[in-house]
């Protein structure tokens, strides 16, 4: 992928619009520049005559119409207003023209054109040609910023014809500009520096300084477009220090991002690229209006992706994304710079959007740029033809017949070239898009595999461990029952006959009759212990009935059991009854209950057991589980099922498991 994010070609277009904010209103009405405090101080303060206002408001909104727009808007409609009412051609023309500017700046172009055209309709009444050519020149940049190619040149050429005729310079210095700069967009260098070179020498001679800033704006791009970044560098920084001279606010924003860029894209000086990335920032936040942020916004944005800032440039280029994410010359770059952090911070989704989003853009821009390159062929046609007749040089004519039939050989060898191009581009993509779809279904399966092999491990390897438990209470409770038990069954049998035939003293007979019934309360307690470790009911009769016996030998328990009456799995129903004595040995023991409820349901493959008591209770947030409560999670962990632990201080205890049943 391309570290070039952003293209200059907007720039170009934004030069332009700047370019004729003088261009209009110098030569519509010529007025001395003063302080606008100390205007506005005699509009309010002394009485004047109509002229005198209108002369007033021209001079105010020229003093507004670069650094606050909105105030312009407002005193070219106070000038028009009067100006119709006083039946002022020239100032009604200047003001409709002005309007015409607010406008375009606001990047309304339509609404801008009816401004302009009317102000045209009115210099053309008032036969005054240099307002007209004026008027022409702007009403090219408003069909240039359209994309309009054909008819701006047209009105540039019929601005050139009036102003080869007529001693204003400093007009004719930025028409020549204009003219350079279209002749740039279509990639002819060689006839864009010629108009800029005559406009430099122009400038230079009547050391006009807007003049000089314009012209030393263009060549710094025509030199940055031929690749030589040291005099365009040179050319950029003279113009930022000629916007700072003119108090030109938007100019020097503009001249800013272009530093940014150069310093970024072609010297990879980070540091510089940032400070007049925030500088054109600072600058536009000054200025105001949508249009200087979005371009603002975007440089900024790069800026940080070439920082790997990444969080930041996404900030950053959402905002401009939000202002226009139609323009097909910034909207790719900045899909690109969004789509490019997306990636390095791992947010996958958005990133897949917006480079869907850089496909679509580019598919319509290959196709704008196509039908761009055929208009401008024509242009370049038409327009030499024009220069030729103006320059009586028709010897020439025959040759640029022959560079147009050339031009269309290339232009169809280019045609097909972007097509085969864009043809390998999509496959490539749909290609790579269809591995990365392939790789990441490969990776995530092999996860998932992973995580069940895992989890089937763990669970075979709690459930071995309880089955050795089981297994071995069972072997305890048999050797119990069955060995020790029959031992001290047999010797008692064995005391009892010795008595039968034994004489003994009272003494004796009292000690010896305590001695078997201390026999027969271990012979009990044997019995009860080997119970507990596996219930022989438990074993034969199943859950249910091993629960009641157990319950009912709690004087304060109470068993309650709800669904179908069948055996469940051997170690499901061993670990119940365990959980179910545990939870209750608790609830005695610990929590001093004197009301214990032990319910237990089956139904639909579900096995549910709750206890609860009306104990002491206590705070789950401040009590860890005990080794007892521990051991249950452990165990109903190993089926894969669900303990939850209800519990409040002075309110008693609720403990609940759910464990699915055995397919089985």
């Amino acid at each position: 992928m391309s570290n070039t994010y952003y293209h200059d070609n907007k720039i170009t277009l934004t030069m332009k619009r700047i370019i004729c904010l003088f261009a209009l209103l110098t030569s519509l009405v010529v007025v001395q520049a003063q302080n606008v405090d100390s205007l506005l101080n005699v509009l309010n303060t002394k009485e004047l005559s109509v002229d005198e206002k209108l002369e007033l408001y021209m001079k105010i909104c020229q003093q507004y119409m670069l650094n606050s727009p909105e105030q312009h808007k407002k005193y070219a409609d106070l000038g028009l207003v009067l100006a119709e009412k006083g039946k002022n051609i020239t100032m009604c023309c200047a003001f409709n023209g002005n309007l015409g500017i607010y406008y375009f700046c606001k990047a309304s172009y339509d609404t801008a054109k009816v401004y302009i055209e009317k102000a045209l309709d009115l210099a053309i009444k008032a036969k005054n040609k240099n307002m007209e050519a004026n008027l022409y020149t702007n009403l090219a940049l408003i069909y240039s910023r359209q994309g309009d190619f054909a008819a701006e040149q047209e009105y540039n050429l019929k601005a050139l014809s009036i102003f080869e005729k007529t001693d204003n310079k400093k007009n004719f210095i930025t028409l020549l500009v204009n003219i350079g700069t279209t002749y740039r967009s279509l990639t002819d260098y060689e006839r864009a520096m010629y108009y800029i070179e005559r406009a430099k020498a122009l400038a230079e001679e009547t050391d006009y300084l807007h003049g000089k800033l314009i012209v030393y704006y263009a060549l710094a791009n025509n030199y940055n477009d031929n690749e030589e970044y040291d005099k365009s560098l040179e050319y950029y920084l003279k113009s930022i220090e000629l916007s700072k001279e003119e108090n030109n606010v938007d100019f020097e924003a503009l001249c800013a991002q272009s530093l940014s860029t150069l310093y970024l894209e072609k010297y990879g000086d980070l540091d510089n690229a940032e400070k007049y990335a925030n500088e054109s920032l600072r600058l536009a936040e000054e200025f105001g209006g949508p249009f200087r942020f979005h371009g603002t916004w975007t440089v900024l944005s790069n800026v940080y992706l070439y920082q790997k800032r990444y969080k930041e440039s996404i900030d950053i280029a959402l905002k401009a994304w939000a202002i226009d994410s139609t323009d097909l010359d910034i909207s790719p770059g900045l899909a690109t710079i969004i789509a490019t952090s997306y990636i390095h911070l791992g947010n996958k989704n958005k990133a897949e959007y917006f480079l869907d989003k850089y496909i679509d853009i580019n598919g319509q821009k290959n196709k704008k740029s196509l039908q761009e390159t055929l208009i401008g062929m024509e242009v370049k046609y038409e327009t030499e033809k024009k220069e030729l007749r103006i320059a009586s040089l028709e010897k020439e004519k025959q040759l640029y017949i022959w560079l147009s039939v050339a031009g269309g050989v290339v232009l169809l060898l280019a045609f097909g070239m972007l097509f085969y191009r864009h043809r390998m581009n999509v496959q490539k993509r749909q290609v790579a898009e269809q591995q990365r779809e392939i790789a990441e279904q490969q990776r995530e399966l092999a996860e998932r595999k992973i995580k069940q092999l895992e989890q089937e491990k763990q669970l075979i390897a709690a459930q071995a461990e309880l089955d050795g438990e089981a297994a071995e209470r069972s072997r305890l409770a048999r050797d119990l029952h069955d060995g020790l038990g029959g031992l001290l069954s047999v010797v008692k049998l064995n005391l009892k006959d010795m008595k039968s035939y034994t004489v003994m003293d009272g003494t004796d007979v009292d000690r010896f009759g305590m001695a078997l019934d201390v026999l027969d309360e271990s012979i009990g307690e044997l019995r009860r212990v080997a119970h507990h470790l596996m219930p022989e009911s438990l074993m034969r009769y199943g859950l249910r009935v091993s629960l009641e016996d157990y319950c009912r030998a709690i004087p304060v328990a109470n068993f309650q059991y709800y669904g179908d009456d069948e055996r469940l799995d051997s170690r499901l129903e061993v670990l119940i009854y365990r959980c179910t004595y545990e939870l209750v040995n608790n609830a005695v023991k610990y929590a001093t209950a004197t009301a214990i409820d032990v319910q237990l349901m089956t139904d639909n493959g579900l096995v549910s057991l709750t206890v609860r008591d009306n104990g002491c209770g206590f705070d789950p947030g401040k009590v860890t589980d005990g080794a007892g409560l521990e051991n249950i999670r452990t165990r109903v962990s190993a089926y894969n099922g669900k303990m939850g632990i209800h519990a409040a201080p002075g309110e008693g205890t609720e403990v609940s498991i759910e464990i699915v049943k055995s397919e089985e």
